[in-house]
């Protein structure tokens, strides 16, 4: 965008700090969206928008097998990992459900004291850090996607989704990473993933050799939340996921996903 500061550093704790703005009417999170995938916005207890009001500018609701507004909680006797306690791996979303979504808005309700971070990795950060030769591999690869959550997830009867991990980043014109890890092995987990043409052996030491880059400081960001802060990311130009927290520690989130 005109005007926008140029993004000198692909490091995600420096980043981190560029992406943040607050949530009045004069907000300038579409700018900050726009340059670094994602942006974190503050509440200062006076007249803020809120996540209704962020995610109408950005485009239309997503049907989920909730509604278009989900809330991220604890549920008792759930096999989706969302509702659970557990990590959640590296991945974009729409391999399963909501297929087109664009932006992903989350506020934060309750926020446990220790665990839980919401994890963010851009494609630039990725990509810096990432070995020349994983890099090469991922541009020669697809990867099928299995859901394992009834229900919930989008019906396939064509077949599992397949897709490449490097896609055209829709802002920049360059690289953009759009894949899930499936790696270490959780059976708790809501998707598996193999490499096409891969023994699963293969497989899951491509997505371990994935894990070890994505746990790197300067790779992905772990938001610590604060009640009353949203976050919004753009789901083409960003990986997420999210730590585990204590079973008897609270967290809840609103969900909104536009395409």
């Amino acid at each position: 965008m005109k005007g926008m500061p140029v993004q000198t550093t692909t490091d995600m704790r420096e980043l981190a700090e560029h992406a943040r703005c607050d949530r009045s009417p004069r907000s300038r999170y579409r700018d900050k969206l726009e340059q670094y995938g994602f942006v974190v916005l503050e509440s200062d207890g006076n007249e803020c928008l809120t996540l209704e009001d962020i995610m109408a500018s950005l485009g239309e609701p997503v049907e989920y097998g909730y509604g278009t507004k989900l809330i991220q909680e604890q549920r008792p006797q759930t096999n989706n990992s969302q509702f659970r306690t557990g990590a959640i791996p590296m991945h974009a979303d729409g391999f399963f459900n909501a297929d087109g979504v664009r932006y992903i808005g989350l506020e934060c309700l309750e926020a446990p004291p220790t665990g839980g971070e919401t994890l963010i990795a851009t494609s630039s950060s990725f990509f810096a850090s990432a070995p020349s030769d994983l890099v090469a591999r991922l541009r020669d690869i697809e990867i099928e996607y299995r859901s394992n959550v009834s229900g919930f997830y989008n019906e396939r009867p064509d077949g599992n989704l397949v897709v490449a991990p490097i896609q055209v980043d829709p802002v920049t014109g360059g690289d953009a990473l759009r894949m899930g890890v499936d790696y270490p092995e959780d059976p708790t987990r809501n998707f598996q993933a193999s490499v096409v043409g891969y023994t699963r052996k293969q497989s899951l030491a491509l997505f371990e050799q994935l894990d070890t880059v994505f746990c790197r400081p300067e790779v992905t960001y772990a938001h610590r939340w604060e009640v009353g802060q949203i976050l919004i990311m753009d789901n083409l130009r960003v990986v997420h996921g999210r730590s585990a927290y204590p079973v008897d520690a609270p967290r809840k989130m609103v969900r909104i996903s536009v395409s």
